[in-house]
Formats: C-alpha cells, sequence, structure tokens
C-alpha cells in the first residue's frame, strides 16, 4: 500500500550499485511505461552484477533490462540481454520466449522453432510459446507436427485462443474452428486480446 521507491532511493543513495534495489526501481519505472528510466537501473544492476563474474547467478536484471530495450525498439540489444538472462535457469523460459519472438520478426523460423523448444523444455505448459510454435511449424509447412502441437495444447488448455486461431489455418473445414472459437470467445473485447 506505500510507494516503494523511497525505500528504494534511499537504499541507492546509500550504495548506488545495489543490483536489487537497481532491479526493482527499473521494474518501478518498467510497469510505468517509464523504459529508458527503468533501461538506466538495469544497466547499472547488470554491471554490478558482472563486476566480478561475466555469468551471474541471477538472470532477472539482463531479463528486465532486455524487456526495457525492447519496448524502446533496440532490438539487437534486447538479443543480448535476453541471451545473458538464459544463463539463469530461472529464466530460461521467459528469456527462451523472447529470442524465439525476435527470430520470428527476423523470419528466421528454423532458429525461432529451436528456440521455443528450449522455453518449452523449462515451461512445457507455456501457452504462449506453444501458440507461437504452431505458427511457426505451419510457416515451415510442418503441417502434421503443427496439428498435433495445437491439439496437444488444446488438451491443456482448451481455451488458448491463439493456438485456435491457428487452428483455422490449419483445418480443413475452417467454418468450424471459426465458430468454436468465436464460441469460445463469447463476444469478450479480453477474450479478442487474449
Amino acid at each position: 500500500t506505500y510507494d516503494p521507491r523511497p525505500y528504494y532511493e534511499e537504499a541507492l543513495y546509500r550504495d548506488p550499485g545495489d543490483s536489487r534495489c537497481n532491479n526493482a526501481l527499473g521494474l518501478w519505472y518498467l510497469r510505468r511505461g517509464q523504459f529508458a528510466k527503468a533501461e538506466k537501473y538495469f544497466r547499472t544492476a547488470v554491471q554490478t552484477l558482472t563486476e566480478r563474474n561475466p555469468n551471474p547467478i541471477d538472470g532477472e536484471p539482463f531479463f528486465n533490462l532486455g524487456l526495457a530495450l525492447l519496448y524502446q525498439e533496440k532490438d539487437e540489444e534486447a538479443y543480448g540481454a535476453f541471451y545473458k538472462s538464459v544463463w539463469n535457469a530461472a529464466w530460461q523460459d521467459s528469456g527462451y520466449f523472447q529470442l524465439a519472438r525476435h527470430a520470428m520478426k527476423k523470419r528466421n523460423w528454423e532458429e525461432a522453432l529451436d528456440l521455443f523448444d528450449r522455453s518449452l523444455s523449462r515451461n512445457i505448459h507455456n501457452h504462449k510459446a506453444r501458440h507461437l510454435k504452431v505458427a511457426v511449424l505451419r510457416k515451415l509447412e510442418r503441417l502434421d507436427e503443427a496439428r498435433r502441437l495445437a491439439d496437444e495444447s488444446l488438451e491443456l488448455d482448451r481455451f488458448n485462443y491463439g493456438v485456435l486461431f491457428e487452428k483455422i489455418f490449419l483445418s480443413p473445414d475452417r467454418a468450424e474452428v471459426e465458430a468454436e472459437l468465436t464460441s469460445l470467445i463469447r463476444g469478450n473485447i479480453h477474450n479478442y486480446i487474449e
């Protein structure tokens, strides 16, 4: 219920390099859309963490730096930060997911497929990764694999709207799948956004 900034700012006044407080304050600004300001704090956290070891135990500041850079459309810098975040097992699911999205943006389908597999090996239930992997398999024209993954994904979560949408492109009876998707969405704008 309290604004945490004074706490973090006081801690950084006492120790400007504290990685935890720099990361926390960076997240505070990131969540408020102040990406350049957040980037500054994440870079300080990363600098502190890598002062004595280029591969620190905590990958979170790297991942958060990647997000701040991505939101500023600094894709290549974000790519490097996301790759550093996957050094830490806790961030492999999210880091590889972001790297796969980067590969998709560049239309590097094979690389994207490999990176989605790495993300899913850490979190098999990542529904967004499953959705985008189906899309990549479709782009690679590996339609049988895409259909199998879509069916498996829908068994895990019947309301995976992204996979259902992809299934429209994979199904011989598009109208039936479209009707199912429309029925599940129920005209709810939030479901369409999802």
